[in-house]
């Protein structure tokens, strides 16, 4: 990789994240190039250089955030845990990320979906679609293996643990983020996993 190109996809790395940080302060309809130029500390001239627009920035952070998360539940699928455990490293994980970087995932998506843009919604939607369909092979997978109940419905099981990860994140960042995410989260996961499985699994599964 040449220097021009890694210190490009290093300076666009930064437009994103800086993108994303603001979003989250400040709501995605008050973002503008000038305030994402600011945060990154560089003119806005530089940021065109790399992004036509705002509404591309916003394209791209989606695509990243695509990328992540397929890349972390293939991580948490392919250690040799159960259907359960691997269900819950994904959704541990993504909770922690949230708590440590205020709504890393789900509130950007909500946020950006607020704007009203019909390619960036579609897009939102699709990233929201290959999570929880995701979710939905894995719990197909226990109940043919039996670790689940053979009445649960996959995709209403993973839906379900999507709407309550999204449900959670609103209520804490309306609570200035004033409690602890991942303790509040899991009775919520106590509740599902005593409604899925065949059986609660020990104190050592988990």
């Amino acid at each position: 990789m040449t220097t021009r190109r890694r210190e490009t996809e290093v300076r666009r790395k930064q437009i994103i994240d800086a993108a994303r940080e603001l979003i989250v302060k400040y709501g995605s309809e008050n973002i503008t190039i000038r305030r994402i130029a600011k945060t990154v500390s560089i003119s806005e001239a530089a940021i065109y250089r790399h992004f036509k627009s705002k509404r591309e920035i916003l394209s791209f952070l989606i695509a990243t955030m695509d990328e992540t998360l397929e890349k972390e539940i293939t991580q948490n699928t392919k250690n040799g845990h159960s259907v359960l455990q691997s269900l819950y490293l994904i959704i541990s994980q993504h909770i922690s990320a949230i708590e440590q970087r205020r709504g890393i995932y789900f509130q950007v998506f909500a946020e950006i979906i607020s704007l009203g843009d019909k390619k960036l919604n579609r897009q939102a939607s699709d990233v929201i679609d290959m999570y929880i369909n995701r979710l939905a092979e894995l719990i197909a997978t226990g109940i043919a293996n039996g670790e689940m109940k053979k009445d649960v419905n996959p995709q209403v099981a993973a839906t379900l643990l999507f709407g309550t990860i999204q449900g959670l994140v609103n209520i804490w960042a309306i609570n200035n983020y004033s409690f602890n995410l991942t303790a509040r989260y899991q009775p919520l996961w106590d509740i599902f996993q005593s409604v899925v499985v065949n059986q609660t699994p020990g104190p050592d599964s988990l």
